[in-house]
């Protein structure tokens, strides 16, 4: 019995099922996905992409002017301290040194969401110092508080002051370290938008992914 070939066309539909062809990115359940319109560009415009990096610099400006001023004022009360030692010249400089301390505390507090904490730990720990207590020195509710003692040898107080290891030149100590540095180093490393990122020039511009769905080839689109 002779038997008719299949021709091409005739094999083709009959081992492949035939599919409708669709547009790209089209699918059956596009319709019920909400439509995704780009933002205004308005909004790219008015907002200040700056400002978290000129509040930083600002903050560490601010930060080195007060610890400047508050560094002079130790300065000068060491120096009227050495050349005239007397109870009274004595009570009332380490008051305005106290004072001065306290000032810069609340100037700190104020910057210390882009300050380093070390910048004040470091005042923190020369305001301890051992010698400070026979001053009167005391510290309250994160304030310094100093009740002079009526009787006090004050020639043999001078060293524990303005000595090489005296608690005013620690003091200074503490103060003049961060005028020394980088102002990039008086900020905090945890802050996110001053982290060093990479940016590439193809991924700067934004863009909504469309279709919502499926694969996007970047060289085609």
């Amino acid at each position: 019995m002779y038997i008719t070939p299949l021709s091409y066309a005739k094999r083709t539909e009959r081992l492949s099922i035939v599919s409708p062809i669709r547009s790209y990115g089209s699918a059956p359940f596009r319709e019920e996905e909400p439509t995704r319109l780009p933002p205004e560009p308005g909004f790219y415009d008015s907002f200040d992409w700056n400002l978290p990096y000129r509040k930083a610099a600002e903050s560490a400006a601010e930060w080195l002017l007060h610890s400047r001023q508050a560094q002079l004022t130790i300065r000068t009360s060491s120096r009227l301290i050495k050349h005239n030692p007397s109870l009274v010249v004595l009570e009332e400089l380490l008051q305005r040194v106290v004072a001065t301390i306290n000032g810069l505390h609340i100037r700190y507090k104020d910057l210390e969401a882009y300050l380093k904490p070390e910048l004040w730990s470091a005042i923190e720990e020369a305001m301890q110092h051992s010698d400070a207590k026979q001053f009167g020195l005391t510290k309250e509710s994160e304030n310094w508080h100093i009740d002079f003692p009526n009787s006090f040898p004050v020639e043999s107080s001078i060293p524990l002051l303005i000595g090489p290891r005296g608690w005013m030149t620690g003091l200074h100590k503490a103060l003049e370290e961060p005028l020394s540095v980088k102002a990039l180093d008086l900020l905090r490393g945890d802050i996110p938008l001053l982290q060093p990122y990479s940016c590439y020039y193809s991924s700067m511009k934004i863009y909504w992914p469309f279709p919502t769905s499926g694969m996007l080839l970047n060289r085609l689109l």
